[in-house]
């Protein structure tokens, strides 16, 4: 079976035995429906346009490393939002650009979520070995306060190398993690192939 085959081999495998997965997609800006073919196999191009759309909802840094500490930056009793910091060695950058954390091997990420019930301290979640994550680009300042971030309080004004907002999955998926290792032909392959078709907000009539 040749290289790129196998990656979309693992990818269909993924997308329909892991229900998991579609809970890292419930903010997506892009679905499968938007990269969706008329021509062909149908079967083929639903599993392409699953992976392409995995593909566009991926965040611009992806990293691993192990967890060194965390902090809660929020009374994680009186808010439904609550910020916190998360702190990890033996960092690997494995897309996008995070200098320090290439140089040192340190990582300092500020996480925002949101609990529908009762939020608990974040020191409860921490995951064994090295653990991927994905992310966004700091962009400077202090942390402030979810519900105000232009007035309300400062939570924290160290040092931040990413962030992870409300609506982004802290780790990747098994689906994202073989499309950040798929080889770059496939890659180029899936964008060239399935165009965005941002007309699309709805899911079509008679699909699964």
């Amino acid at each position: 079976m040749r290289p790129a085959a196998s990656v979309i081999f693992l990818i269909c495998a993924f997308v329909f035995a892991s229900p998991k997965g579609a809970s890292a997609l419930d903010c997506a800006k892009a679905f499968w429906w938007n990269f969706d073919r008329s021509d062909g196999d149908q079967q083929r191009q639903r599993r392409d346009a699953e992976a392409r759309a995995t593909l566009a909802n991926l965040a611009p840094l992806v990293f691993r490393g192990r967890i060194a500490w965390t902090r809660d930056l929020s009374d994680v009793r009186k808010t439904s939002t609550p910020v916190s910091l998360i702190v990890l060695k033996d960092v690997e950058v494995l897309r996008g650009k995070m200098p320090r954390s290439t140089r040192d091997r340190k990582a300092f990420i500020v996480f925002s979520r949101w609990c529908d019930t009762r939020c608990g301290s974040v020191s409860r979640w921490r995951p064994q070995g090295l653990t991927t994550f994905a992310a966004h680009r700091y962009t400077g300042g202090p942390v402030r306060s979810y519900d105000d971030p232009n007035g309300g309080k400062v939570l924290y004004n160290g040092r931040v190398d990413a962030v992870i907002g409300v609506c982004d999955p802290i780790q990747l998926t098994p689906l994202q993690e073989q499309l950040l290792n798929a080889p770059a032909d496939e890659i180029a392959r899936l964008v060239r192939e399935y165009p965005f078709h941002p007309i699309r907000e709805t899911q079509p009539a008679n699909s699964d």
